[in-house]
This record gives C-alpha cells, sequence and structure tokens, in this order.
C-alpha cells in the first residue's frame, strides 16, 4: 500500500512539472509569436490574469473541472464575467485558438461576443458576427479521443480554419439572421461532453501552422494523462446526504461511500474494498442517482484520487471512517437538475 502511494504521488508530481514547465514554455512562444494576443486561457489553474485583470471560469450546473484543471462542462457550463471581448466585432481581423478533446454527442462549445462554435457529430459549426453581417462555416472533424488544436480566423477574404496545423477548406455561407447575444465575456458549454484545455483570442490574422508548431509539447502533455479505470463494485458503506445549510459558503460538494470490488471491467486494479468521491450537491443542486443503496451493485468510471487536484479546495463529507481503502473519484458525468 505504501509502495502504491510512492508511485501515485511519483506520477502526479511528474504531470504537475510536466504541465507547468509546458504551459509556461507554450505561453512565451505564444507571446513572442504574436503581440496581438488578447485573451488567453489554459488548464493548470483556476484564475487568469487577461491584461492585467485577474479572472476564472465560474462552473454553473453540473461543469467540473478536471484532473489538469481543463473545462469539462458536461449538462452545464463555465462562465466568466470578469472580462470584455465585444471590442473584438469591430476587428477586420482576429484569431481564436482552441485546444480540446471534441464530444462524442452534439452540443454548444464556446460563446464569444463575437462568434459561437457548435458541435454536431463530428462537424463543428461557426456562427460569427462582426460590423459587415454575419457568416457561417462547417468543418469536419476526424476522432474523439484525441486532443485537437483549432485554429479559426478571420481575413480579408473569408474564415480559414487549422486543425492540427492543417488548413482545412471550408465553405462560407452569409446568414442574414445575425447572432442576438450581447455576451460580453465567455460561455464554454451547453450540453457539450468534451473538455477544453485552451482558449486565445487574437486582434489580428495569426498563422494556424505557427501556433500548431509552438504548443506541441503541450499537446503532448494532454496524452499522457492516465486512463480510467472501469468496475463493478457492490455498495458497503454509503455517507449521508449532507443539507444544503451543511455547505456553509460552498456551493458543491463531494460524499465518500465504501465499496466490494466484484470485477475489474478495464484498467488494472487489485484493492479488493476501494473508497470512492462522488459529486452530490453542485451549484446548489443535488446530483442525479447518487449510489446509495447498500448491498445493490454499481458500474463506476473512476480514477485515482491523488490525479485530481483540483477537488482539494471543494467541501467533502466522509461517514465511511475507512482510512485504509484506496481512493477514487467518480469521473462519470452528473447530472441534476436543469440551468434555467
Amino acid at each position: 500500500m505504501i509502495c502504491n502511494k510512492r508511485i501515485y504521488f511519483s506520477w502526479c508530481l511528474f504531470l504537475f512539472v510536466t504541465c507547468n514547465a509546458h504551459s509556461q514554455s507554450d505561453r512565451k512562444k505564444n507571446g513572442e509569436l504574436n503581440s496581438d494576443l488578447t485573451f488567453l486561457w489554459e488548464g493548470g489553474k483556476k484564475k487568469r490574469e487577461s491584461n492585467g485583470r485577474i479572472f476564472d471560469f465560474r462552473p454553473e450546473g453540473s461543469a467540473r473541472y478536471g484532473n489538469r484543471f481543463e473545462l469539462d462542462p458536461g449538462h452545464g457550463r463555465f462562465v466568466t464575467k470578469d472580462l470584455n471581448l465585444r471590442h473584438i466585432i469591430a476587428e477586420k481581423k482576429w484569431t481564436v485558438e482552441i485546444v480540446m478533446i471534441p464530444s462524442d454527442t452534439d452540443g454548444k462549445i464556446i460563446l464569444l461576443p463575437f462568434a459561437e462554435l457548435l458541435q454536431k457529430r463530428n462537424t463543428l459549426t461557426l456562427k460569427s458576427k462582426s460590423l459587415a453581417g454575419s457568416s457561417e462555416v462547417r468543418f469536419k472533424i476526424n476522432g474523439h479521443d484525441d486532443p485537437l488544436h483549432l485554429v479559426i480566423s478571420l481575413t480579408h477574404s473569408g474564415i480559414e480554419v487549422y486543425q492540427n496545423g492543417k488548413l482545412t477548406k471550408s465553405k462560407i455561407s452569409v446568414d442574414k439572421s445575425p447572432l442576438s447575444n450581447e455576451l460580453s465575456g465567455i460561455v464554454v458549454g451547453g450540453n457539450w461532453f468534451g473538455r477544453l484545455y485552451r482558449l486565445a483570442v487574437y486582434s489580428s490574422h495569426v498563422d494556424g501552422k505557427a501556433l500548431y508548431e509552438s504548443v506541441k509539447s503541450y499537446l503532448d502533455s494532454i496524452n499522457q494523462i492516465v486512463p480510467n479505470l472501469k468496475v463493478r463494485c457492490q455498495l458497503k458503506k454509503k455517507t449521508r446526504l449532507p443539507r444544503m445549510r451543511d455547505l456553509g459558503p460552498y456551493a458543491r460538494c463531494l460524499v465518500y461511500n465504501l465499496y466490494d470490488v466484484k470485477q475489474v471491467l478495464e484498467g488494472d486494479l487489485t484493492a479488493d474494498v476501494i473508497a470512492v468521491a462522488h459529486w452530490a450537491i453542485l451549484d446548489r443542486n443535488y446530483v442525479k442517482a447518487i449510489p446509495s443503496q447498500v448491498d445493490k451493485e454499481f458500474d463506476l468510471i473512476i480514477e485515482q484520487y491523488v490525479l485530481n487536484p483540483q477537488l482539494k479546495s471543494e467541501r467533502q463529507f466522509n461517514d465511511i471512517s475507512n482510512f485504509d481503502a484506496p481512493l477514487f473519484y467518480d469521473v462519470s458525468v452528473p447530472d441534476i437538475t436543469e440551468l434555467k
């Protein structure tokens, strides 16, 4: 057990150091690449600075941060209101850079004051607006498992799209119904089950191939993510659901359950008994279908808890009193009451 803990700690430290080194190196390259960088967010920590102002993406509904503090909106969304990008609408040229793992279902990826990006199966649709009017571009993506580096630019001749450093030919059509949003900040998610690792906005045209070359090491670090475990477990002991007043100033919390492992469906796990942290409340709404019936079997998708540093600042409740059981985190997409 001590040996396993040392391995987990070493792996977590490796991921942190590697990600931090890549993040600083790539950010420096991008800063040198183009001085018209208006906004930059990259997974690694919750809060970011843009033009001297601190901002953060606030999770709403069932949205969660991933183990690299990437945005995992699920049924919810992430919102930042501490930032104004409406001036981009007046720009004759702009570029949006995205690093993400696409969803395997339809949904809204990003809503910006000057554009929105949606996914429908393996097709992405960009709807953009400017003082001259609005336009729509559709283009295909390949695969949903690997990180995708996407660069979309408005040029004098239209919209160009680069995917992983390669120019994608796209058809542009005029949309007579302009976007109606009056948003000044950014919204990520809208029943979108992908993950967003990086988002940058430039107030000029930037070469998509050059941007891809500058973030290759960061893309490689995302590919080092440890795969999930899938296990069939029998609930042995549960933590009672807290009342809303038990949360104090928090809006989210996790509860710990204890399980007997019946079958390992995917991955490598030798423990017979495990503890699992489940989301119980998100955005002050109870999560649906948390395992609660003792002696019943459940199929769980889990990761080592130690590899999820984003959870340390969350409110947590634990009634199981078993500190020897290996601790895991339930990474399945939670579902709560729909956002209004």
